[in-house]
């Protein structure tokens, strides 16, 4: 279907968003009921004979089927042998209604035995930690120990870490009673720290320390024995529903290769729906060509999937990830937790990853909480994307909530999205060390009006950040609580992708809301950019910046106006903004114009500061942009940012997400 009345889904080049989802039709149901009393493999799938384990049914299920899962707890990697053939002939794999069903990752260990062959380094005077061993049986493994192999990507050609400590410790996780302890680098560690635990060199034995010298036996204990949740045997596999379903525990590594606790293992047309994922030691979900050194085979066909309303919690590196991918539509998902694993300077590392993207509509998402990976990172090569609905809070990267690197030769459109929250944050380890370390000889150092110097590629907590990127839309979004930078460019001009440098020009920066940048609330590398109808709120002094041509200037609005020629529609206003992260709610209620400057200097424009958020001039709507932040046509000129019927004080929802 083709919703061409839905503005929302029209891309930057002007085409509607196609939907290629149609009513599925069942031709056979599969039942899987791992509580059944004589459920069995053997079985024939019915509801009165229900197989065992769903790999037993994805071992006949073909186009037309629907597999049906009951509530349990399943140990097991799905692998499905077949495909759909078209949209309305799927295979799909649905949570029968009935309860959580789980897909797990890890098994339970019961035998256990007190660690003692080590030192603590603690003094024998000293009360000593009560600790505890488990030694794994030799058969728990098929094929794959994680608790063997290291969480380096394998791909390493991007790896520059200062602290390589994430990336050599071991895959397996440990969970008691559902919640994970922390990996130490040597027993010592974990000796002394609680909720933690330590692999041997061979990673055939753990060991752990519970809170208060506790015993493992009191406790449920999962270590993680499988690699994914769910992924085709085959390559290329199309026409794959999975819906409702949770992943836990997939003991995965960093990218790249991308391999996700759910792959669709260079599949296309997938549709992954209310699905759920629960600790990941690397990614969630991985749609694409997977590896940089995949062959493009003539006509294949990569991404065109859907991922809707799904849940994806404390994914170590990435939360979707995809390389290569055209024509995705990812809506009305949360993630959230991502990048505990600290693995940022593999340069793989976001709540959302993608290279190469095409065509795609990202819109109603939440990105949260996310901590050492940026909110979203489209690397190189992608074009005729948009971002629109989103809400971004508490993201602690150095490569802040939207980081666009070297796409050039087609627009990105990112409109009516919340920014709230973006803070500068790099492992403790790596805090007094040169970051990134990659040799960037070549490419452009910058300087800020205050004499200080960095590489351009250095980005720090930024609303949105362009790298070396050309053709960036960006209007009716609203920034807030950002650390440094509302928008800003770099234009890394010997970083070549798709035969030359960035330029960083021809931004179109229209219609957004910029409160309480902390640094500046733009920042450009050059002219040559549509600067208009921007609202400034509780701003530093010079938050208006261009760089080149020397010397760099930071500039007030007035000076903005009158030297550059930009925001000529736009101004001031005086409001103060609050969010829940909690209800998810914004409050934005009048405030006085002696607080639009953070360091208390006030500029000749403070006289004609409008107060309350309502009372701002409207503004004649930007070309490509006709809806807000709900999703409701606008007609006419229009507030500045992603609201448009308010008042001067008012409390609203920013959950975006229709469930």
């Amino acid at each position: 279907m083709d919703l061409r009345n839905d503005e929302t889904t029209r891309l930057p080049n002007g085409d509607y968003f196609f939907f290629w989802e149609k009513e599925p039709v069942i031709t056979r149901e599969l039942h899987v009921d791992c509580a059944f009393p004589n459920a069995s493999d053997e079985n024939d799938g019915s509801a009165e004979h229900p197989f065992k384990t769903i790999n037993a049914a994805a071992a006949i299920a073909d186009a037309g089927t629907r597999v049906l899962i009951h509530a349990g707890i399943y140990r097991e990697c799905v692998r499905p042998l077949r495909g759909g053939t078209d949209p309305e002939h799927l295979v799909i794999y649905e949570a029968a209604g009935d309860g959580e069903v789980i897909i797990s990752a890890s098994e339970i260990v019961t035998e256990f035995v007190r660690s003692e062959d080590y030192s603590t380094g603690i003094p024998e005077e000293n009360e000593q930690p009560v600790l505890w061993e488990c030694d794994f049986p030799e058969d728990l493994f098929r094929g794959y120990n994680p608790f063997g192999v290291i969480s380096a990507l394998h791909e390493r050609m991007c790896l520059s870490a200062t602290d390589m400590t994430p990336y050599l410790l071991r895959r397996g996780m440990i969970f008691i009673d559902g919640k994970p302890l922390v990996q130490q680098e040597t027993y010592r560690q974990m000796a002394a720290l609680e909720n933690s635990y330590w692999v041997e060199e061979d990673g055939m034995s753990v060991h752990f320390h519970l809170p208060g010298n506790d015993d493992p036996r009191n406790h449920s204990v999962e270590v993680t024995v499988r690699e994914q949740c769910f992924t085709p045997k085959k390559q290329f596999l199309a026409y794959i529903k999975v819906k409702g379903l949770t992943f836990a525990h997939a003991a995965n590594g960093g990218p790249v290769p991308h391999r996700g606790a759910l792959s669709a293992n260079r599949g296309n047309h997938f549709i992954v729906e209310d699905c759920t994922v629960d600790w990941a030691n690397g990614l969630g979900f991985d749609f694409g060509n997977m590896a940089f050194g995949y062959k493009r085979l003539p006509g294949q066909i990569i991404g065109h999937s859907v991922v809707r309303r799904c849940r994806l919690f404390n994914c170590g590196v990435c939360g979707i990830t995809g390389t290569g991918v055209k024509n995705m539509l990812i809506e009305d998902n949360l993630i959230q937790g991502t990048g505990w694993q600290h693995m940022e300077e593999s340069w793989e590392a976001g709540a959302l990853k993608f290279h190469e993207c095409e065509n795609t509509l990202f819109r109603r998402n939440i990105f949260r909480d996310s901590f050492c990976c940026a909110g979203v990172w489209l690397d190189c090569g992608n074009r005729n994307d948009r971002f629109t609905q989103n809400l971004f809070l508490n993201i602690r990267s150095p490569h802040g909530m939207i980081y666009m690197e070297c796409n050039r030769g087609g627009e990105n459109l990112i409109d009516n999205n919340i920014f709230w929250g973006s803070r500068y944050y790099v492992p403790p380890k790596a805090q007094d060390k040169t970051y990134p370390s990659m040799d960037t000889s070549t490419w452009d150092v910058i300087f800020d009006p205050d004499g200080t110097s960095s590489i351009a590629h250095e980005v720090f907590a930024e609303g949105i950040h362009g790298d070396g990127t050309d053709d960036l839309h960006i209007a009716n979004n609203f920034f807030g609580e950002i650390d440094k930078v509302g928008y800003s460019q770099t234009v890394v001009q010997f970083r070549m992708s798709e035969g030359r440098g960035g330029t960083s020009r021809n931004s179109i920066v229209k219609n957004n809301v910029f409160y309480d940048c902390r640094k500046a609330a733009i920042r450009l590398p050059n002219r040559d950019n549509d600067i208009d109808g921007n609202y400034y709120a509780r701003m530093p002094q010079g938050f208006l910046r261009i760089f080149f041509p020397a010397p760099s200037t930071a500039l007030d609005l007035a000076a903005w106006r009158r030297f550059e020629g930009y925001d000529l529609h736009g101004g001031y206003a005086a409001f103060k903004a609050e969010v829940d992260a909690d209800a998810l709610t914004l409050t934005i209620r009048p405030d006085h114009p002696k607080s639009m400057f953070t360091d208390g200097f006030r500029s000749a424009w403070d006289e004609s500061i409008p107060i309350g958020y309502s009372r701002m001039e409207k503004v004649a709507q930007d070309r490509q942009v006709t809806t807000n932040y709900f999703g409701e046509v606008v007609e006419g000129d229009r507030i500045p940012g992603p609201f448009t019927e308010v008042a001067d004080e008012f409390t609203v929802s920013i959950d975006p997400r229709k469930l």
